[in-house]
């Protein structure tokens, strides 16, 4: 079974948005191909399993997406930002949602490409009154001259069920 997607919809009062989390599993790909068992890229040599050539591993990550409310409980997808959070990424937004302590990320999706600074992202999490009593998500994305700002709070119980899904998302990206 695909793993399910967590959703937190607080669009209805038409103030504030959606966030929505989706875990993809630990890869190995060769150009646009995907292998999640290992079945394809593997070839024995010299009693050892090893890559086939072209092929490489990707850990698993948490793909999320944010967007406001346009209306009550309409959303503006078109304008809505995806951000990848590796391994890492989710042991940092972990210890927010665990000590209160703030989160900020930015990714440049270009980076080590010619496309490097043509799209920034930012996550910025933050919980001024305590977990317990919740987290607010504000993401930015900038490209070609543009910017798109999201923000959505969560609640305490949301942000518990955040956490649990985030410490097993950091095994299951390694595959352990």
């Amino acid at each position: 079974m695909n793993p399910m997607q967590y959703s937190i919809y607080k669009g209805t009062g038409g103030k504030f948005g959606t966030l929505q989390f989706r875990f993809q599993a630990p890869h190995f790909y060769k150009d646009k191909e995907k292998d999640y068992t290992g079945s394809k890229c593997f070839e024995a040599k010299e009693g050892k399993q090893v890559l086939k050539e072209g092929w490489e591993a990707r850990e698993g990550a948490i793909f999320m997406e944010i967007t406001s409310a346009k209306d009550k409980n309409v959303y503006d997808w078109d304008n809505k930002v995806v951000m990848a959070l590796s391994t890492n990424d989710m042991g940092k937004l972990l210890l927010t949602l665990a000590t209160g302590n703030e989160c900020n990320l930015m990714h440049d999706p270009g980076a080590k490409s010619d496309n490097a600074g043509a799209v920034k992202k930012f996550l910025n999490v933050t919980s001024p009154k305590g977990t317990a009593e919740g987290v607010l998500f504000c993401v930015s994305q900038s490209a070609g001259g543009q910017t798109r700002k999201h923000m959505v709070p969560l609640a305490g119980d949301e942000v518990m069920v955040l956490r649990q899904l985030l410490q097993a998302a950091v095994a299951k990206s390694l595959g352990w």
